[in-house]
């Protein structure tokens, strides 16, 4: 059976494969339109592309980023490093531990209505701006009352997370030309962006570690096979940690994914499954697959020699992570390519989260609950295939006091209660199967990450054409 999650997003791999895209009419992406009943994804029939073969080996690759922003890179470098001669930083270096964020100085709780619903046709091309129709997406995107929406600028590519460096500036995992592979940009203040590495296999995840300007990178050794954890030095220098991540269930989902550096100064990363619902890769012989280590978990990882542990695990594809303002770890995870399981998890140390043994959620081919395992409940269940991908909790000050530590949540997928960000307050979820997340930011194609931006405002990546936008809150 063809998996419906798997081909769709195959096909968005390449529906804007270039960010000069076509100037005739487009397929409409049904990205505002208001909450309806659950449905399945939408589809645009658009040819899928090969991937590239992986690349070629040198012992270790220092890369210089390009002094002249440009629009595509300028450079090829193939690789594959092994690890360098020069051993990581010693175990005995010390791990800076984060102080935890208060709120302080934020401006007055205000109780704002949701963000509405513009029309979803009718625009530059069709159901949605082109892509430099700056003017108008800033009118088809949608924000509450009291905030306001800027355009902060566009990644030559698919950005696939986003985070800031030490130095203030956006920097972006980027899916190039319309393939798997893809870089590390850099954006400047003018909204131009930069590479700052030289090519990977699928670049996803991407944290700096805390009192450092050393980038930490989640990709694929090859197209389908083997996950790795990157370290980039400031000064282009590249390693990896001596660690084989489990990689991974299709040349687009699961693999190694987000990372964030936790309170305690350890790095922690999602790593998705390798199959769907445990199905064997031949069922004449085994009913269920094995499940290898450390897949389908939240993995904690000691940053200077790579030694981890399993933190939770039955997660199915645990994509983002992010701490609150109390040490609470929470992620978002994607759901069966049938549909079941898109999800918000509230993490605990050691905590399983039920996948594969899913046969309440009506995957009757799942294995049966171990009699022994005890399964934490889902924070919040969202509807099927919305595709939730980044994750932030807001501690930041810009924002009204009544939003710290709320949760915002980008659906990624073109489904009627997707292709937005949503507000998420974990502490009013009081009746989880009738809470429903409120609209926070709307209009969007397919947002793919929101992070806290250094001046409190959050700053969304969309995946189609690249764009960067800001929300600041405006008052009143």
């Amino acid at each position: 059976m063809v998996h419906i999650r798997w081909i769709f997003m195959v096909v968005t791999l390449v529906l804007l494969s270039a960010c000069n895209l076509r100037s005739e009419p487009q397929e409409a992406f049904n990205a505002t339109i208001a909450p309806t009943s659950q449905s399945a994804p939408l589809y645009s029939a658009t040819p899928s592309l090969p991937p590239t073969e992986t690349t070629t080996s040198t012992p270790e690759v220092t890369f210089t980023p390009s002094a002249i922003p440009t629009e595509t890179p300028t450079f090829t470098p193939e690789f594959s490093p092994t690890p360098s001669n020069t051993p990581l930083p010693s175990a005995t270096l010390a791990l800076l531990t984060l102080t935890p964020a208060i709120a302080q100085n934020a401006p007055a709780t205000y109780v704002n209505p949701p963000a509405d619903f513009s029309p979803n046709s009718g625009w530059s091309c069709d159901d949605f701006p082109c892509a430099d129709d700056i003017d108008g997406f800033m009118q088809r995107i949608r924000v509450p009352a009291g905030f306001a929406l800027e355009h902060v600028g566009r990644f030559p590519g698919q950005p696939m997370q986003i985070t800031y460096g030490p130095d203030g500036r956006l920097y972006a995992t980027v899916l190039e030309n319309g393939t798997r592979n893809g870089a590390v940009y850099v954006m400047n203040a003018d909204g131009t962006a930069i590479a700052y590495s030289p090519t990977f296999v699928s670049p996803l995840g991407l944290a700096f570690q805390p009192g450092t300007d050393v980038l930490y990178v989640s990709a694929r050794v090859a197209p389908a096979s083997i996950g790795r954890l990157w370290q980039i030095q400031s000064d282009g220098k590249i390693t990896y940690l001596p660690m084989e991540l489990p990689c991974c269930y299709s040349l687009i989902d699961n693999q190694p994914n987000g990372l964030i550096f936790g309170p305690d100064g350890y790095l922690y990363m999602g790593v998705g499954s390798l199959t769907d619902h445990l199905e064997p890769a031949d069922p004449r012989t085994n009913d269920y697959a094995d499940l290898q280590p450390n897949e389908a978990s939240i993995l904690r990882i000691q940053p200077h020699t790579g030694e981890l542990s399993v933190f939770a695990s039955g997660i199915r594809n645990p994509y983002d992570l992010t701490f609150d303002s109390t040490g609470q770890l929470y992620a978002t995870d994607n759901g069966m390519v049938e549909g079941a399981g898109d999800r918000v998890l509230s993490i605990m140390a050691g905590g399983h989260y039920g996948w594969p043994y899913w046969g309440a959620r009506g995957c009757f081919e799942c294995p049966p609950v171990p009699y022994d395992l005890t399964i934490n409940d889902d924070l919040l269940r969202l509807p099927d295939y919305t595709l939730p991908r980044g994750l932030v909790a807001y501690t930041g000050t810009q924002f009204p006091a009544n939003l710290w530590d709320n949760l915002f949540v980008a659906l990624w997928n073109g489904t009627p209660n997707g292709q937005r960000i949503v507000r998420i307050d974990p502490r009013a979820i009081t009746d989880p199967a009738n809470f429903v997340p409120e609209p926070f930011v709307t209009g969007l194609i397919r947002p793919v990450d929101i992070v806290i931006a250094p001046d409190g405002s959050l700053v969304i990546a969309d995946y189609v054409y690249g764009h960067i936008w800001r929300v600041r809150y405006t008052g009143g």
